[in-house]
This record gives C-alpha cells, structure tokens and sequence, in this order.
C-alpha cells in the first residue's frame, strides 16, 4: 500500500506540473497576442495595475472552470477507485 501511495503522489505531482506549464503557456500566448489591446487600453487612460488586474481575472477565467471539472469528475472517480482497491470482496 505504501508503494501504491508513491506511485500516486509522483502522478498527482506530474499532473500539477503538466497543468501548471499549461496555464502558463496558455496565458503568456493570449497577453503576446493581447499586446496592441492592452497598449490601447493604456493609451485610454488604464493604469498599470488595471492591466494587471485584467491579466489576473484572465488568469482566474482559465483556472476556474478546470479545477470545477477536476473537482467534479475527480470525487467519483476517487470513490470508485478507493472502494476497489480497499474492498476485500473483490480482492477475494
């Protein structure tokens, strides 16, 4: 059982790395192709921390909708796996 607590930690850990990189890569691509529209918007009078805020609340419309789906498919399926790997009966 230990064994298969490492084995699922080092997939856990993998999956947060392999998300991370993926929001990342996610939002520098949208603030290069953002640049004009947010030199615009600084032209119109936005302040440095606004475009910041707007790269932030970006950020949170990636990172929100993942981790509900995460939240809603990962509980069912950790029940499912946990009740066969722990159930005697079909061990036996």
């Amino acid at each position: 059982m230990l064994f298969l607590g490492l084995i699922f930690d080092i997939i856990i850990l993998l999956f947060t790395i392999l998300s991370i990189l993926l929001f990342y890569s996610l939002l520098m691509i949208s603030v290069e192709n953002k640049t004009f529209e947010f030199g615009i918007m600084r032209m119109v009078g936005l302040s440095k921390i606004g475009i910041i805020n707007v790269i932030v609340l970006q950020s949170f419309m990636f990172i929100m909708p993942s981790l509900i789906f995460s939240f809603v498919c990962a509980i069912p399926s950790l029940g499912i796996l946990y009740s066969y790997i722990f159930d005697e009966d079909v061990l036996a």
